[in-house]
């Protein structure tokens, strides 16, 4: 396993194999954080291609690269992009519809089913719409716009590539000796990742009525312990 398979993996932006080879060998990090950005950008680049072949080179090059400094560069790449999309949305508008730029991923229907969502779902329509390709960057031009919450998106859209990116990163690490076949398995690894987050949710969402059904229950408690004090103190 060298550069050059990695660079073949990678090569879906359209640059030949050798120069892929010489910037990840001479420049690791610009090259893993420009090639996540055009992926976040909508083009036809799937974003765990390069997390698992940065895993790779974790691996077996680690001169290279570092852990920490991979995933951070990473998380800026997918985030610039996706923030990139939501502000092209806000500062366009429904217009966007039309735009002849994006025209071929926002058609009105689906901008008006990613727009209902968001205002059923809020942050979860979001959270969960970055984990599919080819629906990521339309939900990010049409949470801008939308006018979603700029605060709201950022939040729901960096905790699903947190919990995206050590993922396929790790994958890369491990299986750095079995890439052809791992790429067999891409979508079933995607399918189990969609299932942590949304088995997550709902754990959230159950933990959180949860605490709300006791401090409904603990409510009339606490009501007859300020009752109790307010006669003792009537009394004195």
């Amino acid at each position: 396993m060298d550069f050059h398979l990695l660079a073949n993996m990678m090569a879906t932006i359209g640059l030949d194999e050798g120069t892929l080879v010489s910037w990840l060998e001479t420049a690791f990090y610009p090259t893993l954080l420009g090639i996540l950005i055009i992926a976040s950008l909508g083009l036809p680049i799937p974003e765990d291609i390069p997390l698992i072949a940065a895993g790779v080179i974790l691996s077996r090059h680690p001169g290279v690269a570092t852990w920490p400094a991979t995933l951070l560069v990473a998380l800026v790449g997918i985030m610039s992009g996706d923030l990139i999309l939501y502000m092209f949305g806000r500062l366009a508008g429904p217009s966007i519809v039309g735009h002849k730029g994006v025209r071929w991923l926002i058609t009105p229907r689906r901008y008006a089913q990613t727009a209902r969502a968001f205002k059923r779902h809020g942050m979860w329509a979001c959270f969960f719409g970055r984990f599919f390709v080819g629906i990521r960057a339309m939900m990010c031009m049409t949470a801008g716009a939308t006018r979603f919450p700029y605060w709201r998106f950022f939040i729901a859209d960096c905790a699903g590539a947190l919990l995206s990116i050590p993922l396929f990163v790790l994958l890369g690490y491990w299986f750095a000796g079995m890439i052809p076949v791992l790429r067999q398995y891409l979508v079933g690894v995607q399918g189990i990742l969609l299932g942590v987050a949304i088995l997550g949710a709902i754990g959230l969402v159950i933990a959180l009525k949860i605490r709300a059904m006791r401090r409904l229950t603990r409510q009339p408690e606490d009501v007859r312990v300020l009752h109790s004090v307010d006669d003792a103190s009537s009394a004195a």
